[in-house]
């Protein structure tokens, strides 16, 4: 997924003077990286004689998103320690003249880190699963802005298709046909089986991740818009999704070689993927948004994913 993002020198001026300022230092070279971030925010990997930083930057042109940027703002100093987020360097949220709002964030861009290989070599896919389960290892924090994954995740998708059987339906796969209560059922047991303690990222795709380049190096995981608090694997599983549209490993061999976090229930497993697999066939029936023209056809490759997935779970 993408969105259309403008480049360094698309930015006004003054824009560009401001985060000079406060970079300490005039940006020399910039870069955006290729399929950066969920939201349509300009992302740059920019070069100071300072030294490097990464850089997002939203204006008024995409209002009903410059609360999620805003989020991320206020989520990261609040992120545990051990989280594998980047460092905060600082923000603005203010309005220049004649230019409207605009909201910007740089964090540190270590040189130690390195992209995901999406030709998953072995290594790649051990790290990673590694980095992900991990967060699920940390607590969260004991603040409102950690809403339980429970109550902000919507698990009656399959019972909202069930009811009004849209005919984009035929889309996905014959195999939903007769099976929507079913399925519904198997989602209705979300509030038990995704509810926990852990730290959850929530948004997380494979190119939020960075993985360590150099021995003794930490990954790092950017774009937390959405922290929340749920059950331990909940953003493991959600990975091996993305992953696998991404012609990663089939998420069930992965699991089975890598494991799940310690008391996990089988039948929970199956329940989250359910709900995924839900919303995502419902969400990727929706208009666009007119900022984010190509999410309904990445949600729709998460649909086939992820029903694919689930089909393997229920044995069929």
């Amino acid at each position: 997924m993408s969105a259309l993002r403008p480049g360094w020198r698309d930015l006004p001026p003054a824009l560009k003077e401001r985060i000079n300022h406060l970079l300490g230092a005039r940006v020399i070279a910039a870069s955006t990286p290729g399929g950066s971030g969920i939201l349509p925010v300009a992302q740059f990997q920019v070069q100071t004689t300072q030294g490097n930083a990464i850089v997002k930057v939203l204006g008024t042109e995409s209002p009903s998103t410059l609360d999620y940027l805003r989020q991320e703002i206020v989520l990261s100093p609040l992120l545990p320690e051990a989280a594998p987020n980047p460092e905060l360097l600082w923000s603005i949220d203010e309005p220049l003249p004649s230019l409207g709002t605009w909201v910007a964030v740089a964090y540190s861009m270590r040189a130690d880190v390195r992209p995901l290989d999406l030709s998953w070599p072995e290594e790649d896919v051990a790290t990673l699963f590694r980095v992900v389960r991990s967060i699920g290892e940390i607590e969260a924090p004991d603040d409102p802005m950690f809403l339980p994954e429970e109550k902000v995740f919507p698990a009656d998708s399959w019972e909202v298709l069930a009811d009004k059987r849209p005919a984009g339906l035929a889309n996905h796969s014959p195999w939903l046909a007769g099976r929507l209560e079913g399925l519904a059922e198997i989602a209705s047991h979300a509030p038990d089986a995704i509810a926990g303690k852990s730290l959850q990222h929530g948004t997380l795709r494979v190119q939020n991740v960075m993985l360590p380049a150099a021995p003794g190096a930490k990954a790092q995981i950017s774009d937390w818009i959405r922290g929340s608090v749920g059950a331990p694997y909940l953003d493991l599983v959600s990975m091996l999704l993305h992953a696998r549209i991404n012609e990663g490993p089939p998420p069930e061999a992965t699991l089975r070689r890598y494991g799940l976090p310690p008391g996990t229930e089988p039948d929970a497993v199956t329940c989250w993927i359910a709900v995924l697999a839900g919303h995502y066939v419902k969400s990727s029936m929706e208009p666009p948004p007119t900022d984010m023209p190509e999410l309904r056809s990445y949600q729709h490759r998460l649909a086939r994913a992820a029903v694919s997935w689930l089909k393997t779970r229920l044995g069929f």
